[in-house]
């Protein structure tokens, strides 16, 4: 029984420090109407469909990055909820990002039925952007940082849908006209 208790520990130790990055599903914070716009940090990666990606694919358009981990409950929700929002505004740029090979989300991109893509970028990023919890969704507009959403926000949250609706230019009047 001893020889038990040197094993408990650094396990316990690994749950208590994912579970503290990993942000739990009910738990959501969006940043967008305190938000300050600040410029996205450079990087460039290869999508797991081929293509290349960096801070100049959000120069002139909107776009959503989510972080994510495949380890992160959340995380799924959260790709799920953002694949919508790809399929509903094809206006849209929408980049899952990891620090894992992307091969770690083949199945659950299938299963889901996620197609955007997946990049994967170095740990100076994550730190780049700010990242402490996962998953964390930032909003895009024209190559400026303009919200943070940390954890899975259930039911989706409507300050960022606001800020997403906005940056997009579809006003309240616009999606009157549209129905």
């Amino acid at each position: 029984m001893s020889k038990a208790r040197p094993i408990i520990l650094p396990i316990l130790l690994i749950s208590i420090a994912f579970s503290s990055f990993c942000c739990g599903g009910s738990k959501s914070k969006t940043d967008a109407d305190n938000a300050q716009s600040s410029p996205l940090p450079a990087f460039a990666a290869k999508g797991n469909d081929g293509k290349e990606y960096s801070n100049k694919s959000f120069e002139n358009c909107t776009g959503i990055m989510l972080f994510v981990a495949s380890w992160c409950g959340p995380c799924k929700t959260e790709l799920a909820e953002v694949n919508e929002l790809a399929q509903k505004y094809s206006q849209l740029l929408v980049l899952a990002i990891t620090y894992e090979p992307p091969e770690f989300y083949k199945d659950v991109a299938e299963s889901l039925k996620v197609n955007i893509p997946i990049l994967r970028t170095d740990s100076a990023f994550f730190a780049a952007m700010g990242v402490s919890q996962l998953p964390l969704r930032v909003l895009v507009s024209k190559g400026n940082i303009v919200s943070k959403t940390v954890g899975a926000p259930s039911p989706p949250d409507a300050a960022f849908d606001k800020m997403l609706k906005k940056c997009l230019g579809i006003g309240e009047d616009t999606l009157a006209q549209s129905e």
